[in-house]
């Protein structure tokens, strides 16, 4: 019996940006190195965010990453075209939770998929603190009902 979740389906995201793999991206192995989607996934949720102009790192917007978690489903070689996937699953007060998937070569199936927390913090306190109504209404644009 097979427990493992089968791969995400590029029909479940709802923003899409392209990743140019680079020759250090790739290991020993000839594949990208699994620390390399932690830097996807980032690049994924802040190209989203500053299509807009919410002042993320700045003082009108500090949030920090307070979790994430990828899943392996298949290898991505430097010859790839990569493309991530990136939806909002979950917005609470001051935090969001989005799910991302890296799909290669126009693939419906993903490569592999994971997670990503960020909490919208006071810059100085460093507490958490509500997202500003631009910030929520952004998010909101790409959340998937659960």
């Amino acid at each position: 019996m097979n427990s493992r979740a089968p791969a995400e389906r590029r029909a479940a995201f709802r923003w899409f940006t392209g990743v140019t793999l680079r020759w250090n991206d790739i290991d020993i192995f000839g594949h990208v190195n699994n620390a390399r989607y932690y830097e996807f996934f980032d690049t994924t949720v802040l190209g989203f965010l500053h299509t807009r102009d919410l002042g993320i790192g700045t003082e009108r917007a500090a949030m920090v990453v307070a979790e994430n978690g990828c899943r392996f489903h298949r290898e991505i070689v430097f010859a790839d075209r990569l493309e991530m996937g990136l939806r909002v699953e979950h917005i609470g007060t001051s935090s969001a939770r989005y799910g991302l998937a890296a799909f290669v070569n126009d693939d419906e199936e993903a490569s592999a998929s994971g997670h990503f927390v960020h909490v919208f913090v006071d810059q100085q306190t460093k507490r958490p603190k509500p997202f500003p109504t631009p910030v929520r209404e952004h998010l909101e644009s790409i959340l998937v009902a659960a």
